[in-house]
């Protein structure tokens, strides 16, 4: 925890040479770095007082370690902060890290559970002036500026061209990025880091089982409602130029039983409507209304059909060259999007899509989660269509910005090296 003892630029008296007298006082230039890192280490609290936040959060988020086998456990109990060995004078002189020795106690579980003390190394000792000696010079960290996770969305627009192209990104706290893009051919894909484009619809039917066949995701995007097929006369004037909302096929009993007149999501064509009045159907479903085609046009581009399919051309797509297995494309799909230790929102992350939205999911909740895509999909068309519901974002604004303090930027390598 910082020692405001131990300032080494001393304070001196502040002279005033303007005609008006400050009646408060200045704030603590400092503040921010001394506060961040004893929130960061929690020095001097107990192990049942500490907070899940800094060094206590990873911990707890690591461990426990298991064994392929399950028979050896490795499970965090408490961790301890001792005292320094040199001065800060003394660091100096001799080119030490002005530190504390750090012990973390661990318990093995096996058939006789051992307990003991490990020590991993020396933390360094933050002054009160927010710097550290570190082999005997002064160094200190530098907060950095960053875009906040969440969603943000853009537009651009080709040299010459007057059409503007709408895209997103959906940003994590930590994870994988992912963009969306509209193509030339108006249909949206996506593209995971730095992998290949692929259609935005192959990701929705992966991220949930439920929205596996096309009627489902046409649902998801359409009101949609049912028309009576008359016997007597034509439906023309109730399907003409509609689009259908699922494949529109022959009945039972039909000799061309089970073909299909429609394809979901394609509009209604008049000789459609003719084998429509002559196929003996009662019923069909069609799409209220499409202010906007980008939807229908990806799902058509869609090569897959189901959640397993989807699942399969993602691993293709991430992991090229390795040859395609279902269960190993749900570990690596879960992996990406699921699993906390490599994806997460955070809860600067879960507020801003939430905000954006007009969703009300908790806060803990953490991962993506199919709604959160399709109501990006959602988004983009209401700024394709300009209802006025939706706007881009600025994201250079410091608004879509935020400070990642000592705290922070210590969390994550100390993550880093103990997921190695």
């Amino acid at each position: 925890m910082p020692n405001p003892a131990e300032r080494i630029i001393p304070t001196n008296e502040v002279r005033n040479f303007g005609k008006l007298e400050c009646d408060f006082e200045l704030s603590d230039l400092t503040r921010i770095q001394t506060e961040s890192y004893a929130r960061f280490l929690q020095y001097g609290k107990g192990p049942g007082e500490r907070k899940p936040e800094g060094l206590e959060e990873v911990l707890q988020e690591i461990f426990p370690i298991e064994s392929y086998d399950g028979q050896y456990r490795l499970e965090y109990t408490r961790y301890e902060l001792g005292k320094p060995r040199y001065t800060p004078d003394e660091c100096r002189q001799l080119r030490l890290t002005y530190g504390r020795p750090f012990r973390v106690w661990l318990r093995l579980v096996k058939e006789q559970p051992i307990e003991e003390e490990v020590y991993l190394g020396d933390f360094p000792i933050m002054l009160g002036g927010g710097e550290f000696i570190i082999n005997g010079a002064e160094r200190v960290i530098v907060s950095q500026l960053h875009r906040s996770p969440g969603v943000d969305f853009v537009m651009s627009s080709e040299p010459g061209e007057s059409k503007k192209n709408y895209s997103c990104r959906v940003i994590p706290e930590r994870g994988s990025w992912i963009e969306v893009l509209i193509s030339k051919k108006e249909t949206a894909q996506v593209r995971i880091d730095q992998s290949g484009k692929f259609s935005a619809m192959t990701l929705l039917r992966a991220m949930a089982p439920e929205n596996s066949t096309d009627a489902d995701l046409v649902k998801l995007f359409y009101a949609t409602s049912e028309v009576k097929i008359p016997k007597t006369k034509s439906c023309e004037d109730k399907v003409l130029n509609k689009f259908a909302a699922q494949d529109i096929i022959y009945p039972t009993g039909h000799e061309k039983c089970g073909e299909i007149i429609c394809d979901c999501g394609s509009p209604i064509s008049a000789s459609m409507v003719e084998e429509i009045d002559q196929s003996g159907l009662s019923a069909i479903e069609i799409i209220d209304e499409v202010k906007d085609e980008m939807v229908l046009n990806s799902i058509k581009e869609d090569v897959t059909s189901s959640h397993e399919e989807a699942l399969l051309k993602i691993y293709q797509r991430l992991r090229p060259g390795t040859p395609p297995q279902l269960e190993k494309a749900t570990e690596l799909f879960k992996e990406k999007f699921y699993d906390l230790n490599r994806y997460r929102l955070g809860r600067v992350g879960r507020f801003r899509i939430n905000r954006k939205f007009n969703q009300d999911i908790p806060d803990t909740e953490m991962t993506l989660r199919p709604e959160d895509f399709t109501n990006a999909l959602r988004y983009i068309v209401h700024l394709r269509i300009g209802s006025g519901e939706a706007w881009i974002d600025d994201i250079d604004n410091l608004g879509n910005r935020r400070l990642r303090t000592i705290d922070e930027l210590a969390v994550d390598e100390i993550r880093k090296g103990f997921l190695k």
